[in-house]
């Protein structure tokens, strides 16, 4: 009797918590960075694309932070982000179904916080999966501009994934005669 107890307790424990386990197939995404007026390409900028679950609640969903990739655009603006699988353990939790993206190169506009990158996709601040797309990122001429837009990343991504993107961002600030905003947390 005490075999057939502990497999039923182990039977409903596994089913139970097979259900917390959640995964999704997000992109491949790929495309191209350029500057709004001359279309050159913007080489060297960050491209950090973020992963969000749902909880569902009475008052709405609240999102949390599933996984982050990043990349960095090449000498023809060009970046590539591969499909990735994500495997989180959250119960009760379901997808945000898009990829968030953060794009960023000192003394350019911020995809998607800057007014004048173009496109925006909806919902805002995404890329599609599986189509090639082309950025446009507007060269900010004055320091004010400038000033508005750093701190570029989002908050409550672990730092170590997003590491090209906190280096671009103090490179503005020491550029602009401050000190990095982001200073990078020292591991015990």
């Amino acid at each position: 009797m005490k075999t057939l107890t502990a497999l039923l307790v182990m039977l409903i424990f596994f089913a139970s918590s097979a259900s917390c386990a959640i995964t999704n197939k997000f992109g491949p995404y790929s495309g191209k960075v350029v500057d709004t007026e001359t279309k050159e390409p913007i080489a060297g900028a960050a491209v950090l694309v973020v992963f969000f679950t749902e909880e569902y609640g009475p008052a709405g969903a609240i999102t949390r932070f599933a996984d982050a990739i990043e990349a960095v655009t090449d000498k023809n603006g060009e970046f590539k982000i591969n499909a990735s699988r994500v495997t989180i353990f959250r119960p009760l939790q379901g997808w945000d179904v898009h990829g968030h993206f953060w794009i960023f190169r000192p003394e350019y506009g911020c995809y998607p916080e800057h007014k004048n990158v173009k496109p925006m996709f909806i919902p805002n601040g995404t890329l599609p999966a599986n189509q090639y797309v082309t950025i446009e990122l507007p060269k900010l001429q004055i320091r004010e501009e400038r000033l508005r837009n750093i701190d570029c990343y989002p908050l409550g991504v672990p730092d170590e994934k997003m590491e090209k993107l906190i280096e671009l961002n103090n490179i503005e600030s020491v550029n602009l005669g401050l000190r990095p905003t982001h200073v990078k947390k020292e591991k015990k």
